[in-house]
């Protein structure tokens, strides 16, 4: 009874991670916004530093999923998803800036390091962190997620601090 029990929890486990992977994948475009927001090499300077040119930054996309201690009181009794993320979710990513995964953050100022943690699915209903950060800047979102007919639908974001 005790196998029985632990390979219908590890399938379940595993059925929602898989589910997990599927919104990030049908979603990496709206989780991974804002780009040029943080890219200097948009930015025009005065007229005397015109020919100080920046190089364009790409995307370092963190590898792991991960729960992270935060100081908000609605999250406190969640149960988050832990999983690594594979070339598989990013495939779709669709952008002018090139996006790779990262074991770490190695704080590279041409690259801005996204990294998603505290994902959590509840039936039909999903919520992740997103936290960008390049250099001393830094923006942290969550997103929530509806599945409808198979896909998840994005329903809003929400700022959660800036640094």
């Amino acid at each position: 009874m005790f196998f029985i029990t632990m390979f219908c929890g590890c399938k379940k486990q595993k059925n929602v991670e898989n589910q997990a992977k599927e919104l990030i994948s049908q979603n990496i475009n709206t989780l991974i916004d804002s780009i040029e927001v943080f890219d200097s090499s948009k930015i025009i300077g005065p007229e005397k530093f015109k020919d100080f040119k920046t190089k364009k930054i790409t995307v370092g996309l963190l590898d792991s999923v991960i729960v992270e201690n935060t100081n908000f009181k609605k999250f406190e009794n969640d149960k988050f998803l832990k999983f690594n993320i594979s070339k598989n979710e990013i495939v779709t990513f669709n952008s002018d800036y090139n996006i790779n995964l990262l074991k770490l953050n190695n704080y590279d100022i041409n690259i801005l390091f996204v990294r998603f943690s505290n994902f959590k699915i509840n039936d039909n209903n999903a919520s992740i962190i997103v936290k960008k950060v390049i250099g001393i800047s830094m923006v942290k979102n969550i997103f929530y997620f509806k599945k409808e007919n198979d896909k998840w639908v994005f329903q809003k974001k929400v700022f959660l601090e800036m640094g």
